[in-house]
């Protein structure tokens, strides 16, 4: 297998992501066409992967592990097209749910001209790592995102009544029209920055 280099940048943590189709290639990593869950809940999104990451997840998922390797196991050893794909929505009837590990995700970058910049959107990331987590560290991990995006809101609030924004056009720009989110993410936001 031929190596290549992967850069990524702007990382973020993920408690639970879905795969319906796996694409193999002559490389060392793999792109994953699935969902990846959020507070609207899932959304589609590409990953890529190594195969010792794929290892970490594979491991977690106890009740479909085993279906999950052999399809693997057997595209490797018939795999006579690159690219070739093993489809598990196909197989399995559903995609597979990685539900029991905290994934620490990165998004892209590319090199248009002599500086690196972010490709994808929100709908492709590097899986960097997969570790397993108890229901409590991932209760913990979804908690800690919803703080981080309130504070992420009243800052981007504050942001708008800066440039002038009336008290009403700066809430509904930073997307805290609703009372109890506004007092939410000011709440977040006088934790995060100890005032």
């Amino acid at each position: 297998m031929k190596r290549i280099s992967v850069n990524s940048t702007t990382f973020q943590e993920a408690t639970a992501i879905k795969i319906g189709q796996i694409i193999l290639d002559d490389s060392h990593y793999l792109t994953c066409w699935g969902y990846l869950e959020t507070e609207q809940g899932w959304r589609k999104c590409d990953f890529v992967t190594n195969y010792d990451v794929l290892n970490t997840m594979l491991r977690a998922i106890e009740d479909k592990s085993e279906a999950v390797q052999m399809a693997i196991v057997q595209k490797l050893e018939t795999m006579e097209n690159i690219p070739e794909m093993i489809d598990f929505e196909a197989q399995l009837g559903t995609p597979v749910i990685f539900d029991n590990l905290r994934f620490e995700l990165a998004r892209p970058q590319m090199q248009p001209g002599n500086e690196w910049t972010d490709y994808g959107s929100d709908s492709c990331y590097f899986i960097r790592e997969a570790a397993p987590c108890t229901s409590a560290e991932a209760y913990q991990l979804r908690i800690r995102q919803c703080m981080h995006t309130l504070y992420t809101n009243y800052e981007l609030y504050l942001g708008y009544l800066e440039l002038e924004f009336d008290e009403r056009s700066a809430r509904q720009q930073a997307d805290l029209e609703d009372d109890m989110k506004y007092t939410l993410a000011y709440y977040a936001w006088k934790q995060a920055s100890g005032r």
